[in-house]
């Protein structure tokens, strides 16, 4: 990985971390992701006319569109459901580290990806590990009814839908690069395109769930100033994303990187939000460390 797709990936992190936690202080729904995501997508739209224009992409590019935004629209809804049940600092990482496994997995049997290596794989496994001690109260904890929980189960959602997105926008920033974009067009562009197909996906979802049509007031008028800042550090986060992964030529290593935010986001839970500290939640975040290390190995 290139030091300028690098860095790009650790202001992401920041960034990351720091709007899962405004979310869950505000009010964690569908609803407000989703909004969230639209206003972001409106103050940034100026950005669609960095680049070739939208009309010389061709169709293909078009159905992964679609395709990414209703994947967008599942991990947040994934994220939102699984905070308004569980800590964030057990949460978050576990929505982050799956993906980890499951993106090389389909790399290699559906995209012939050959890129990574043993090293790889055991750094990924590290994180993996550590991502599993975090629900655990302590080192004797282990068992089967620590993981089958409803919030667990809204993060598993949330790592599935991370690990399609990321697959389908690979495959959609190369058919913008084709088209005559750069990478930083390609990026900036493909974020605020990504917004509103989440936002065309999610609004009827919302309108369907009575649960989330419900809180559609109440985020009005309490939440209507919040919501473009999260948004525009959603799409930002991602957009920095977007253009390392069109600098770089394994996602898989992209995602893996993108994992730093979970010691970030175990510590801000732990602190900000007073979350619980158990010692193994700790050894999980390091092994965790261990892990992102080995993976940012040359």
């Amino acid at each position: 990985m290139s030091p300028l797709a690098l860095g790009l990936v650790l202001l992401s992190v920041c960034l990351h971390a720091g709007w899962n936690l405004l979310g869950k202080r505000r009010t964690p729904s569908l609803a407000f992701f989703v909004l969230a995501m639209g206003s972001g997508a409106l103050v940034l739209s100026p950005l669609l006319w960095l680049g070739p224009p939208p009309t010389r992409l061709p169709a293909a590019f078009w159905g992964w569109l679609a395709a990414s935004g209703l994947c967008q629209m599942l991990y947040m809804g994934g994220l939102a459901w699984a905070y308004a049940r569980g800590e964030v600092s057990v949460l978050y990482p576990i929505a982050r580290a799956l993906p980890v496994v499951l993106v090389p997995l389909v790399s290699l049997g559906l995209l012939g990806s050959r890129a990574l290596t043993p090293l790889d794989l055991i750094g990924m496994g590290l994180i993996l590990s550590g991502a599993l001690c975090l629900p655990l109260a302590g080192p004797r904890g282990w068992r089967a009814s620590s993981y089958l929980t409803p919030a667990l189960g809204f993060a598993l959602l949330a790592a599935v839908a991370t690990a399609g997105y990321s697959l389908i926008d690979k495959q959609a920033l190369a058919l913008m690069l084709a088209a005559g974009h750069s990478s930083l067009t390609a990026g900036a562009t493909f974020m605020v395109l990504q917004a509103l197909m989440t936002l065309a996906w999610g609004l009827p979802t919302v309108l369907l769930l009575p649960a989330e049509r419900r809180r559609l007031p109440r985020l009005w008028a309490r939440e209507r100033t919040a919501m473009p800042l999260t948004g525009i550090m959603v799409l930002a986060t991602y957009g920095l994303v977007l253009v390392a992964m069109a600098r770089t030529e394994e996602v898989s290593l992209v995602v893996a990187m993108r994992q730093l935010s979970i010691p970030l986001g175990v510590v801000l839970g732990v602190v900000w939000l007073g979350e619980r500290a158990a010692p193994i939640k700790w050894l999980g975040t390091a092994l965790m460390l261990v892990g992102l290390w080995t993976v940012a190995l040359p």
